[in-house]
């Protein structure tokens, strides 16, 4: 039996995985927001108005 070893460093093979998972990570996070944007999330309906009177403010000097 033959050992298969490669001692030899492969430059081409590193620069591929590089590219590989850098773009697997784009891709996934590019799924992710088009994934959230899908979601409808209402604001609310009804605007809430409160008058606050003088005697409720406190100044301070």
């Amino acid at each position: 039996m033959q050992l298969r070893l490669n001692p030899k460093f492969r430059r081409e093979s590193t620069i591929k995985s590089i590219l590989f998972k850098g773009i697997l990570i784009v891709s996934v996070l590019f799924i992710a927001i088009f994934i959230l944007d899908q979601f409808n999330t209402s604001g609310p309906t009804k605007f809430i108005k409160q008058e606050l009177s003088n005697d409720k403010l406190i100044t301070i000097k």
